[in-house]
């Protein structure tokens, strides 16, 4: 590597893979004269800046394509000519302790960096395709957990009708719901998190396999279903504690829930349980397609919640425009109270402004429109009269009719009102509704 080339260099530090200090010292002193040093350096600065959770490198014959997953969605990224992305790979494979030569199998490794006085994790997992090799590069940057849910966007208003439901400690049921891979732990432990833990005694019972990152003050109790156990099988010795709340954060079919509110009924305690679901109704459908005692649910049901989650606007660089009246009235917002609203600035090369003057990218949001997430939650309190429907073999359109009778706010209308405050965008919550 020549001086220009370790002066332009991103002051990126390795920690390579290796057994021991001197392992780790001679495989980073093996890669730094290697073209690909630089190359690699530039890949992990990139994908640092960007916040990209995951970069992904697709070889072919003739190229290498980049693409960034950032706040959940792909963003391409400059190709490169394959030359210059075999010499990358080559040095990337080295310093996760992989075997560079091998283009087919899969491969797993890791290694450590230090750039912008932060310190990060990198996994690298390769595999052969029949268009040559996909390899993708996971950054795991130490982050501020969201712990409740404030943080995770939740309006005062609702989290007082929540707290209301958790702070009964009588034989009830509490349904928690998000998509998988889209806040699904999150709004889990939002909703633990927001339970009064000094005054009573709380376990969540989980699969081995599954457990999630400790909530304080939450016990965690686990089974192991390789074993044949249940979630039902460390119950006896856990009740000898005199537990007040059960957690279960997974319903592998009816006969478990069936199990779980026998618990709740028989000891006169609540319980929270976790399932999938893009909005209550889903989640509540996605539970009774699990068929279990019909009776029993609905009479231990209390209350479906359920978060997804939206990018936010980027506060440096949003557009304001004038609304349409047709698209506030879609959205349910006064037309007499809204005078604008936000879209994101996305930016394209060779972009200029009105005196022909070169735009550049935004620093914050590097020209995507949008930085960070935020949550959008819905609450749907069962009623006696949302109960009657679900006895009734009910269909999305039926309980929509009686949540809206109700005057049960939607995760829609929850998402207007942060499109009025200029938190995000309608595009953004088009985007995230239109999600399966």
């Amino acid at each position: 590597m020549s001086f220009d080339e370790e002066y332009d260099r991103p002051p990126v530090i390795f920690t390579p893979a290796g057994e021991d200090d001197e392992a780790r010292t001679a495989n980073l002193k093996m890669v730094k004269p290697s073209p690909g040093y630089f190359t690699v350096s530039v890949l992990i600065a990139e994908s640092i800046v960007k916040r990209s959770e995951v970069t992904v490198l697709d070889y072919t014959a003739g190229q290498v394509t980049v693409r960034y997953q950032i706040d959940g969605l792909w963003h391409a990224g400059a190709p490169m000519d394959r030359e210059t992305g075999d010499y990358l790979l080559a040095t990337l494979k080295q310093l996760a302790g992989m075997d560079y030569r091998e283009r087919r199998a899969r491969q797993t490794g890791n290694f450590s960096t230090e750039y912008q006085k932060t310190k990060q994790k990198i996994r690298v997992v390769s595999q052969g395709v029949k268009t040559g090799e996909r390899v993708a590069v996971y950054v795991t940057m130490k982050k501020d957990l969201l712990e409740t849910v404030e943080e995770l966007g939740m309006r005062s208003s609702m989290k007082t009708q929540l707290l209301e439901i958790l702070q009964r400690d009588d034989s009830h049921l509490l349904l928690v719901s998000a998509k998988p891979g889209e806040g699904y732990t999150s709004a889990w432990r939002g909703v633990l998190s927001a339970c009064d833990r000094l005054t009573r005694d709380f376990f969540v019972i989980e699969d081995e396999e599954m457990v999630e990152q400790e909530v304080i003050n939450f016990k965690s109790i686990t089974f192991d279903r390789g074993k044949g156990e249940t979630a039902m099988t460390p119950l006896p010795q856990l009740l000898l504690k005199e537990p007040n709340v059960l957690g279960f954060n997974h319903i592998p079919d009816g006969k478990s829930l069936n199990d779980m509110m026998g618990v709740s009924t028989k000891h006169d305690m609540p319980i929270f349980v976790r399932g999938p679901g893009r909005n209550c109704i889903d989640a509540l459908l996605r539970v009774l397609a699990l068929k279990p005692n019909l009776e029993q649910f609905t009479s231990l049901l209390t209350a479906v919640i359920c978060m997804r989650r939206l990018r936010k606007l980027c506060q440096t660089c949003k557009v304001a425009y004038k609304p349409h009246p047709d698209l506030l009235q879609k959205l349910g917002l006064p037309e007499s109270r809204i005078s604008e609203l936000y879209r994101p600035f996305v930016y394209r090369e060779g972009m200029v402004d009105e005196e022909e003057n070169e735009i550049e990218p935004c620093e914050d949001c590097g020209g995507i429109g949008y930085f960070g997430l935020t949550g959008i939650f819905e609450l749907l309190v069962v009623n006696d009269n949302i109960r009657k429907v679900i006895l009734k073999k009910p269909t999305p359109e039926t309980l929509k009719s009686i949540a809206r009778k109700s005057r049960q706010v939607s995760i829609r209308q929850e998402g207007a009102l942060l499109i009025a405050q200029g938190v995000t965008s309608v595009e953004e919550l088009q985007r995230v509704l239109s999600l399966k």
